[in-house]
């Protein structure tokens, strides 16, 4: 599969995601799917930016990844927009983060609050995401 066409895939998989995650009653659910949304539309970024994905999972990591990508490259404006967008919702990050694996192992339950504090922030890593591509891609 050529690069464009699986940033296209991972793209329309993590708005997949992302929907679902807005549908489901269910928070552990719900918050396993925002999560798995957010790690799939960094990648989907990193793959049309940068030409190469990390094998690694976390949302911190994988953000971090790409602003230091697009700083190395000139592109500081959108690093910073990315590194801000990090440093706002951390707590919202780290709670994804932890959904990743705790519901599906765990007895684990976030409240409808925090689900949908997570989703709101996977809403708004999506519209930074599209301004830097844009900013970067034209």
């Amino acid at each position: 599969m050529n690069e464009g066409l699986k940033a296209k895939v991972l793209r329309e998989r993590a708005e997949a995601f992302l929907d679902l995650a807005k549908s489901l009653e269910r928070t552990d659910l719900a918050s396993f799917h925002a999560e798995q949304a957010a790690q799939l539309r960094l990648k989907s970024s990193i793959l049309r930016l940068v030409g190469k994905v990390p094998r690694v999972h976390g949302i911190r990591e994988l953000a971090g990844f790409l602003a230091k990508s697009l700083s190395e490259e000139g592109f500081e404006e959108q690093a910073l927009k990315i590194r801000e967008f990090v440093r706002r919702h951390k707590e919202e990050l780290m709670d994804l983060e932890d959904a990743y694996s705790e519901a599906r192992y765990e007895l684990w339950e976030p409240s409808r609050t925090s689900a949908l504090r997570m989703i709101r922030a996977v809403e708004e890593l999506f519209k930074v995401l599209d301004e830097v591509e844009k900013d970067v891609l034209g």
